[in-house]
């Protein structure tokens, strides 16, 4: 009977609500001194349905509309920093907003990052250059708009633009459409978010909270933002001892691994991330031979940094790690640092090649960074992409290598494919896609033969002269099968070669908790042993695995702070997540106030003469309910 009632109890409640399926939601994320984000009520937030067709029509959700809150639903080309700025300051009338995202990227640039990406924790402060502090020479991100860095006290949630979405919109223009200015007639579809936050004012106070739950299992408010780094070295380095390493120098080559956009897990990095870090696997698989046999004087570290969006947490756990002594090597170890940045080339594109002028005012490191230089252009000669400096004084762009120059002068060159502000018009954006880096592919094209095709894209990233024609064609399906992974599909069998289906499906997660391990045979000193899956015979499902000897290395990417529990620190990241309940969403039919009103009246009603019912039975229930009897004993 249960079990019946159950399954009429769905199917009621599929009757009355449509639930959404795709939802992102912009979550609050937490610093030393405030928080960012959206987040809902407790209990979720309801408003009527508003599908907002232009700026003018604002006015009806902030002041003339008769049934608020509405909950907005924005087209892409409306999500801008004015709309949002009026809503949030309106937000006692609204109850939150939907964004629908295109199928394509709109033809407008657009950044929610801000105008001076990691202002205040780089190298360039009052103290180092007061001149160059603040973006005070270059203005690195104009198209950002700061949005990613507002706090709103609703949810904003983003869509597909699919059936799903049409169904909204239906559902919008059969009830709650305003024709000839005239408030639309009750029932009127509504929708329900619901994305409530634990944490709440800063990070100090989310952290105390999280140390003083005293339950056997501690329900935690929010977690720093944090994950690994990952290194490899040309030779293989005793990471067992820890510290300065005498007669070893490094050379550090390193890219950035994350990315970020306003709303949760939809942030692709193509150029800010993804073309630097492929750029750089790509050179370390076409110099791999060469290291192998010639006897260089200096160690290549390939060093990818996690969390650098994030006030550089991955450069910055490193140097730390280095002056502290607890990473294969020191900061005397390290000879020069060699960044790619943003490279997302296009035909007859230029490279730029930055350096820091303050450092350079030491002859010894000036005289290192122009042979850097000088050696970097005799190996782009040949190239289909032509090298420059930007030949001005200015900063250096955000990067990973302004954490080492706060520790102290070492030579260094940031390559760029900007001269002074960004090309990338979609910086830390959902927009900044494959679509964007110009990744297509032809018509009707199956999975298995978009990961072999050699896109216009993996053939402009050429990073060395090119070989024989056949170690030509394999660089370019490396890039290629490297950029479909990363942008398109992580999922597909050139990278389940290497890990299951279920790590490869977070390949492109990459400020996370854990990162993907594969199992490892053991752990010597010098190398890193770890089994892959390898591919299946031809007609086999059985892969054949093997066990693999690398000088891939994890190193913590998690902010000193939280070891020092300095989480007002100025020096160091303190950004944290706050953990959230199940994320949902809605739409039903709500009815007019009056009518619920008197619906609870009736209700009410009803209960009270029931009440008085059962006590009228139960009190007279002796004459009522009594039946004659004969008497015990009877006399005839």
């Amino acid at each position: 009977i249960m079990s019946i009632i159950c399954v009429r109890c769905n199917s009621v409640e599929k009757k009355i609500y449509v639930h959404l399926n795709y939802k992102i939601p912009c979550v609050r994320l937490l610093n030393a001194t405030h928080q960012i984000g959206c987040q809902s009520s407790l209990s979720g937030n309801v408003g009527v349905l508003h599908v907002l067709e232009s700026e003018e029509n604002l006015d009806w959700v902030l002041r003339s509309g008769p049934n608020p809150p509405y909950m907005v639903i924005l087209e892409y080309r409306l999500f801008t920093r004015s709309i949002m700025m009026k809503l949030k300051n309106g937000s006692g009338r609204v109850a939150g907003v939907a964004v629908v995202a295109p199928n394509t990227n709109p033809a407008a640039g657009f950044s929610p990052h801000n105008t001076c990406p990691n202002e205040n924790t780089g190298v360039y402060t009052e103290k180092y250059d007061p001149t160059m502090a603040h973006c005070n020479v270059t203005v690195w991100n104009p198209l950002g708009n700061g949005l990613s860095y507002e706090e709103f006290d609703f949810p904003i949630f983003s869509l597909k633009d699919d059936n799903e979405t049409q169904v909204i919109r239906q559902c919008y223009y059969d009830h709650n459409h305003v024709v000839n200015g005239s408030a639309p007639q009750y029932p009127l579809c509504a929708m329900q978010l619901y994305s409530h936050m634990s944490a709440v004012t800063d990070t100090a106070t989310c952290m105390r909270r999280n140390d003083i739950n005293f339950s056997l299992n501690p329900d935690m408010v929010c977690d720093p933002l944090g994950d690994f780094n990952v290194w490899a070295s040309t030779r293989p380095i005793n990471n067992t001892a820890k510290g300065h390493k005498n007669g070893e120098s490094v050379v550090i080559a390193a890219a950035r691994l994350d990315s970020r956009s306003f709303f949760f897990d939809i942030a692709p990095g193509a150029e800010s991330g993804v073309s630097g870090f492929v750029t750089l696997l790509a050179a370390a698989h076409a110099l791999r031979n060469v290291t192998q046999e010639a006897h260089l004087n200096r160690t290549i570290l390939y060093t990818f940094f996690q969390g650098e969006t994030f006030d550089y947490i991955g450069s910055s756990r490193m140097v730390y790690d280095m002056e502290k002594n607890q990473f294969a090597v020191d900061l005397d170890n390290v000879h020069s640092v060699l960044e790619i940045g943003q490279v997302g080339l296009r035909p007859n594109s230029t490279l730029w090649f930055h350096s820091d002028p303050v450092s350079r005012r030491n002859n010894s490191v000036n005289e290192e960074v122009n042979e850097l230089i000088k050696k970097l252009r005799a190996a782009a000669t040949g190239l289909n992409v032509s090298v420059e400096e930007p030949g001005f004084s200015q900063p250096l762009p955000p990067s990973s290598f302004q954490r080492f120059l706060r520790a102290r002068p070492i030579p260094g060159v940031v390559i760029e494919d900007h001269k002074s502000a960004f090309t990338n018009r979609f910086y830390e954006s959902m927009y900044d896609n494959g679509e964007y880096l110009n990744i297509s592919y032809p018509p009707n094209m199956t999975p298995e033969e978009q990961l072999e095709h050699i896109t216009d894209t993996a053939r402009v990233s050429k990073v060395s002269k090119a070989g024989p024609p056949l170690s030509t064609f394999y660089f370019f399906l490396s890039v290629t099968q490297m950029l479909y992974s990363f942008l398109v599909q992580s999922n597909n069998s050139w990278i389940q070669q290497l890990m299951t289906s279920d790590y490869a499906n977070h390949l492109s997660t990459f400020i996370s908790p854990s990162p993907p391990r594969i199992f490892s045979c053991f752990l010597p000193q010098l190398y890193y042993y770890f089994w892959v899956q390898g591919a299946a015979p031809p007609n086999s499902t059985e892969r054949q695995g093997f066990c693999v000897r690398s000088t891939v290395r994890l190193s913590k990417a998690l902010s000193p702070a939280f070891d020092l529990h300095q989480y007002t620190s100025t020096d160091y990241s303190t950004w944290t997540e706050s953990r959230w309940k199940p994320i949902t969403g809605r739409i039903f039919l709500v009815a007019s106030h009056d009518l619920e009103m008197l619906t609870l009246g009736v209700g009410i009603g009803i209960l009270l003469t029931s009440l008085l019912l059962t006590y009228f039975f139960s009190s007279k229930a002796e004459i009522l309910f009594s039946s004659g009897r004969e008497p015990a004993t009877a006399t005839y």
